[in-house]
């Protein structure tokens, strides 16, 4: 059961601003201590992070940066942490991490996904995995190199690969490996997200 107190204690925090004020801001605007409310829920931002778009092979700095922003939530509801993440481009984009996913419930083709199988997908630019007996095929388009920072540079930051693939319904599966450069075998991890409108999300205090 999730702690009651600080469920209690977070819930203390929050001052909700006027709506005239609030209609005015947007995920852009949220940083450390904000609130916002999203499907019935409403979450406090613990931290704010920043992921630098990067080249592919070498971690080094693009001509021009492009920065994705990573909000680390917690529910009120329910005690649960969370992350949403924002990037703008032509249009705001954001996402919703739903579900984090366990790498050996993970297969290609039935075999275990290994960093090896996923290196080999990502090498001819196709590939389907599974999890939990839903498909998800690579998607080159989406996914990307960065360096992340929780504060100063950016391009200093922990280089990182998303291999990013996605299924019928439209649910991305992302696949994360961390290269700190004392790490021979680098680090993975795995989460589900959904994108969402800019406009569910209700900002109460920022």
């Amino acid at each position: 059961m999730h702690n009651i107190k600080v469920r209690l204690d977070t819930i203390r925090e929050l001052n909700i601003l006027p709506e005239s004020k609030a209609k005015k801001l947007s995920v852009k605007d949220l940083v450390q201590g904000s609130f916002l409310e999203l499907s019935e829920n409403v979450f406090k931002v613990q931290s704010v992070s920043r992921y630098l778009d990067v080249k592919w092979s070498s971690f080094a700095p693009r001509k021009n940066d492009y920065i994705i922003t990573e909000l680390e939530l917690f529910s009120i509801k329910n005690g649960k942490k969370s992350y949403l993440e924002w990037e703008q481009d032509d249009e705001l984009e954001v996402f919703l991490t739903t579900d984090l996913v366990k790498l050996r419930e993970i297969s290609v083709a039935g075999r275990k996904l290994t960093t090896a199988l996923l290196e080999d997908i990502a090498e001819e630019e196709e590939g389907v995995i599974s999890f939990k007996g839903v498909n998800y095929e690579y998607s080159e388009e989406d996914t990307w190199a960065g360096r992340f920072s929780k504060s100063g540079d950016l391009k200093d930051g922990t280089p990182m690969r998303a291999y990013e693939f996605e299924s019928n319904d439209g649910k991305c599966l992302t696949i994360e490996t961390w290269h700190e450069e004392s790490d021979e075998k680098p680090d993975r991890e795995a989460f589900i997200s959904k994108q969402i409108k800019p406009s569910a999300i209700k900002i109460l205090a920022a």
